[in-house]
């Protein structure tokens, strides 16, 4: 709404929980045989095993954020976030029709659950560990070259010998390191600003045909970003299609969110679809799960190997875009900087 004020939404408390589950045991209990659940870790040559759903996707302290004596976590208020969604998830996976009818609240506990698994991921902290390497290099890069343009090379050299090894949280301009799990606290804190771009985005619910099943992954919520958007989108969060196995048989899609015209207000309610997936549609959305696991498979079915994956979508990405630079006009070029 206008001038309405996302505040931070407070999720930290005292914890002695130690053995904090990353991927919610509730989520992956559909995929789950008679208790025990297959593991195929795509680190170990595809090794694979079975355990209890307790015994995976789970690293002690993972949520912990050391403040001074204080030892925090996210770990309580991610399991209310897990307590609410478990009705609305059996709901959709006994009847994917249900989607057509679920209440505002049903709809929100659904968005933010799908927004937490997202950044409560050790897929999320490699990714931002990534950014932060990037932002840093550059941040480096450009120092340097500013204090040799400004100086003489006397001057500059003294300069850049005492700042070169500075710590990252001093590049930062950060007080001290910032703590992995902090990072994810901090995005957690703004999960209902996140939740209402994928409630105002089209959902997609249906069952995958029975010659073709479903798996999961320790990144559960596999993204996919057209290679066919405006040249300045760079990939925002809203930006993304959203593949979510719900269990081996049904699959949530959210699809992109919608442009809007200048001045025209976008709709908080996106649009609902019940319907069946082809064997082609169900075997893209696995070979994104593929893609996007940071090592483990979880679940019975057949899985698509890794390096497939990535070339499978890779060409199938090169050959959309070759055909709309093609057939339909589109410039994937940014336009030139005015002189």
């Amino acid at each position: 709404m206008d001038g309405e004020i996302i505040r931070l939404e407070p999720n930290l408390s005292k914890t002695e929980v130690k053995r904090q589950h990353y991927i919610p045991q509730m989520y992956l209990r559909p995929f789950a045989v008679d208790g025990k659940i297959r593991v195929v870790d795509l680190d170990g040559g595809k090794r694979e095993y079975k355990t209890s759903v307790g015994n995976v996707a789970v690293e002690s302290h993972f949520y912990n954020v050391n403040v001074e004596d204080l030892r925090l976590s996210t770990e309580d208020w991610l399991a209310e976030l897990e307590c609410a969604a478990v009705p609305v998830f059996n709901k959709l996976i006994e009847n994917p029709e249900s989607i057509l009818s679920l209440s505002l609240e049903e709809e929100l506990i659904i968005s933010r659950f799908i927004t937490a698994l997202r950044f409560r991921t050790p897929a999320f902290q490699d990714w931002n560990k990534r950014l932060t390497t990037s932002i840093l290099t550059q941040i480096r890069n450009m120092a340097k070259d500013q204090i040799f343009h400004m100086k003489s090379r006397k001057e500059a050299n003294a300069i850049w010998e005492e700042i070169k090894n500075k710590p990252d949280h001093w590049w930062m301009n950060e007080e001290k390191p910032v703590q992995p799990s902090e990072t994810t606290a901090y995005m957690l804190s703004q999960v209902h600003g996140f939740a209402n771009l994928i409630r105002a985005a089209p959902w997609r619910i249906g069952c995958a045909p029975d010659s073709i099943g479903l798996y999961t992954s320790d990144n559960p919520v596999a993204s996919y970003l057209s290679p066919i958007r405006p040249w300045w989108e760079g990939g925002a969060f809203a930006s993304h299609s959203y593949y979510m196995a719900l269990s081996p048989t049904v699959l949530l899609v959210v699809e992109r969110r919608p442009d809007t015209k200048e001045g025209e207000k976008l709709n908080p309610q996106g649009t609902r679809r019940h319907n069946d997936f082809s064997e082609w549609e169900i075997s893209y959305a696995r070979h994104l799960i593929t893609r996007d696991a940071r090592r483990y498979l979880y679940g019975e079915a057949l899985i698509v190997d890794r390096d497939c994956a990535i070339e499978c979508l890779s060409n199938i990405d090169q050959a959309k875009l070759e055909f709309a630079v093609r057939y339909l006009g589109y410039n994937p070029s940014p336009p030139s900087m005015p002189n």
